[in-house]
């Protein structure tokens, strides 16, 4: 017997519980993105998760336990140690941070965004706008199939 045929609906959250805070980055090189998320990732210690999604790092925040004031501490402290930092700029409004980069057409002229850029311990999901990447067989197969492939 299927859950909706139980009476169970699901409805759409924002995360798991909490709101979801975007870092636009997309002027950042894929690299680039991928530090960021790891160290938005770090600094929050496991209240929330930060994954690269297309040109944007989403933060999926556990019940809400993370301001975006605390993500906007992090990110500018990320940019403050470049060697580059005083001609990069990071805005915020509301559930949204913007990175400004000092070479915007960095990233065209750059790597394209896709599987064989990423560090040879890691698998990106082929489909367009995933953004999933993981360093396990397993997960990806599994997270493939998910799709419905």
């Amino acid at each position: 017997m299927s859950m909706a045929s139980q009476g169970v609906q699901f409805k759409p959250t924002r995360g798991f519980g909490g709101p979801v805070i975007q870092v636009e980055c997309g002027e950042m090189t894929l690299d680039d993105q991928l530090a960021l998320a790891a160290a938005i990732s770090d600094g929050l210690e496991g209240r929330g998760i930060a994954l690269v999604k297309d040109d944007k790092i989403v933060l999926d925040t556990m019940a809400n336990t993370v301001t975006t004031g605390e993500v906007l501490t992090i990110v500018r402290t990320f940019v403050s140690r470049r060697k580059d930092s005083q001609h990069y700029s990071v805005e915020s409004n509301e559930d949204d941070i913007m990175v400004h980069t000092p070479d915007p057409l960095a990233r065209s002229r750059g790597r394209k965004d896709s599987g064989l850029l990423l560090p040879e311990n890691l698998l990106k999901c082929p489909w367009s706008g995933c953004g999933f990447v993981t360093p396990y067989e397993e997960l990806y197969a599994i997270h493939v199939r998910s799709h419905g492939v």
